[in-house]
Parts: structure tokens; C-alpha cells; sequence
């Protein structure tokens, strides 16, 4: 019999039916096992790898491309709400103070570089324009007199002035011009007309210490001589000075000059002063001047003016002014030592 013959051929069919009936089988009673068990009592079974073939994560590159495209950015940081402060309670209508009045300090005023001041005087700042020109106080007059008699005896009289203040920060300019002229039927009696001038810088060591500069010139038709010059400057101090009294003395020294005088030359001088201007009233004042003038040579004599006045205000800036000046000259060159003043005058301050 061989091995291909229809008996062989069945029972190796049978073979294999029965191989195959047995494995299902087994099968059947091994998925029937677990039927009614927990999880926990279920025993392990061994898993293909197929199963996990979807779990396997890539290597390489594959890995480092999947994680950078599936990562998520991460969220901002959301700002942390702050803690809510305990409110303090409101104090009682009765324990409630109140604020005490404090008086503000006022900030001190930066001192500002004017002219007029111990590092500048008094050199070299008269050609500059604030020198002039600068903020500063101006007071300002101007006068008049007239005087006339007819009869036995003809005559009239003539007086006109002006007088200028300034106050800057830092200097303080005064100048006085007048002009007195008296005729009578004979001719002219009294001709003479003067300008005086004075600067003066307060000094930073003492508000009452100043330098002063002054200039006179002064013409007299009936005097030996035809002009006279004077110059002089020195240090003036004011010993008592408050909203109503202003007192200041005076000293320097300096030099005179005549023109068409016997007396040539030069004469070095001296000067003194003294000056107090008090207020009365609210319209009432009066102002006493006195000026000394003596030569450093005993022979060339001196000089000295004095000069008093009394001053009434009126409406619209208008003042009536009593006044008296006596000038005093010990070499006169056969003229007469002194020389009086007096007038009545209307003054107009603008």
C-alpha cells in the first residue's frame, strides 16, 4: 500500500480533524476559565506583541519631531489679585482733632548777581546797559517858584528844579538840578544855577554800609569864579533808619577845581556829611542837610552848605516846599563869605 492511497489519504484526514477538534477545544475552555472571576482573580495570560504595536513610541528623529509638535505652550502667568487692606474704623465725631495751623516757611530768595555790590564797585560797570536800565523804584519832581513886587520897587524872582531818584537792586542814583534868577529896575541881582550828582552802592557786609561817588557843579555869575568843580567819594553809614527816619552820615574825601578864579589849580578837600529826612505826618516832612569841605592845607580854607526844607503835600501829587540853603566859603576873593536861599516853591512829584 502506498502512501498516497485513498486509505492512507482518510486516515490522515482523520488525523486532522481530530488534532484541530482538540486545540478548539481548549481554546473554548480557556476563554471559559476567566467567565465569572474578578479582575484581580483572572490569571495572566501571555499577549501577543501585536497588540502594542500602536503604544511603541518612534525612535530618532521621529520621537524629537512628534514631542515638538504635540508639546503645548504653556499658559501665562495670570497676575495674583492683592490682598485687600483692613479698612480702619472711622473715628468718633468727638476724637477727630483738629489740624493745627502751620505756618509755611517761605523759601529763601536766591540772591541774584546785581550790580552795585562790594565785588564790583565801582569799577567798570557804568557802559552796561542794566547798570542803567535795570528794574528799580523812580521817583521823580519837579519845582517852582515865582516871586514879583512893583511899586517904589520893581523886581521878580524865578526858581525851577528837578530832582531824580532811582533804587535799583544793587545801586541808588539821586541827582538835583536848580536855577535861581532875581532882577530889578537896575538889572540882574541873582544869577547862579548848579547840578549835583550822587551814586551809591549798598555794601554785602552791612545793610547800612555803602560807598558813595558825588559831583557838584556849580555856576554863579556873582562869584570870583565862573564854574566850580567838586568830586569826592567815600563810605557813608546810617545809625538810625525805620519806615519814618532816615539819618546818614558821611565820609570821604576828593578835590575842587574854580574856573576864571585868582584861585588856580587843584585843592585837595576832605568831605563830611551828615543827612536826616523824617516823616511828621502822612503829608507832612521835612529834610536837614549838612555838607563840610575842608582843604587838607590850612590856607586854602574850606567850605561847608547847609540846607533845610519843609515839605507839605497836596492833592494830585502836588506839594508846597519851604526851603533854605546857605553856602559858606571862608576864601571868597573879596566877596561875601556866605550866600542865604529862601524860597517858597510848588512841587509836582511824577
Amino acid at each position: 500500500m502506498g502512501w498516497f492511497s485513498p486509505q492512507s489519504i482518510q486516515v490522515l484526514s482523520l488525523v486532522t480533524l481530530l488534532t484541530l477538534a482538540s486545540s478548539v477545544r481548549a481554546s473554548e475552555q480557556a476563554s471559559l476559565d476567566g467567565i465569572g472571576l474578578s479582575y484581580f482573580d483572572q490569571a495572566p495570560t501571555e499577549k501577543s506583541d501585536a497588540e502594542f504595536v500602536h503604544y511603541l513610541m518612534p525612535e530618532g528623529d521621529v520621537q524629537s519631531s512628534l514631542s515638538s509638535v504635540l508639546e503645548v505652550p504653556p499658559l501665562p502667568e495670570l497676575p495674583k489679585p492683592k490682598p485687600e487692606e483692613e479698612k480702619p474704623a472711622e473715628p468718633k465725631p468727638e476724637e477727630i482733632e483738629k489740624p493745627k495751623e502751620t505756618k509755611q516757611e517761605e523759601e529763601p530768595e536766591e540772591e541774584e548777581d546785581t550790580y552795585g555790590y562790594f565785588e564790583y564797585v565801582p569799577y567798570g560797570q557804568y557802559y552796561h546797559v542794566d547798570y542803567w536800565l535795570g528794574e528799580a523804584i523812580w521817583k521823580n519832581s519837579a519845582e517852582l517858584g515865582l516871586n514879583g513886587q512893583t511899586g517904589n520897587t520893581e523886581s521878580n524872582s524865578l526858581r525851577v528844579g528837578a530832582k531824580i531818584k532811582r533804587e535799583g537792586k544793587g545801586t541808588i542814583f539821586s541827582a538835583d538840578i536848580r536855577h535861581l534868577r532875581t532882577s530889578d529896575k537896575d538889572g540882574l541881582t541873582q544869577n547862579n544855577a548848579y547840578v549835583k550828582h550822587k551814586l551809591e552802592w549798598p555794601l554785602k557786609l552791612h545793610k547800612n554800609w555803602s560807598l558813595f561817588e558825588k559831583t557838584d557843579i556849580e555856576y554863579d555869575a556873582f562869584k570870583a569864579f565862573d564854574m566850580r568843580l567838586v568830586f569826592n567819594g567815600g563810605v557813608s553809614y546810617k545809625p538810625y533808619k525805620t519806615d519814618a527816619t532816615d539819618w546818614t552820615l558821611s565820609v570821604g574825601s576828593g578835590f575842587s577845581q574854580e574856573y576864571g578864579s585868582p584861585q588856580k589849580g587843584i585843592i585837595p578837600e576832605a568831605t563830611l556829611g551828615s543827612e536826616l529826612n523824617h516823616q511828621l505826618t502822612e503829608k507832612q516832612s521835612f529834610q536837614l542837610k549838612f555838607e563840610f569841605f575842608p582843604a587838607f592845607e590850612a590856607d586854602q580854607g574850606y567850605r561847608s552848605v547847609t540846607d533845610a526844607s519843609y515839605t507839605i503835600a497836596l492833592d494830585h501829587g502836588l506839594s508846597l516846599k519851604i526851603s533854605a540853603e546857605d553856602r559858606y566859603d571862608s576864601t571868597p576873593n573879596d566877596r561875601k563869605r556866605n550866600d542865604l536861599d529862601y524860597a517858597c516853591l510848588l512841587i509836582w512829584q511824577f
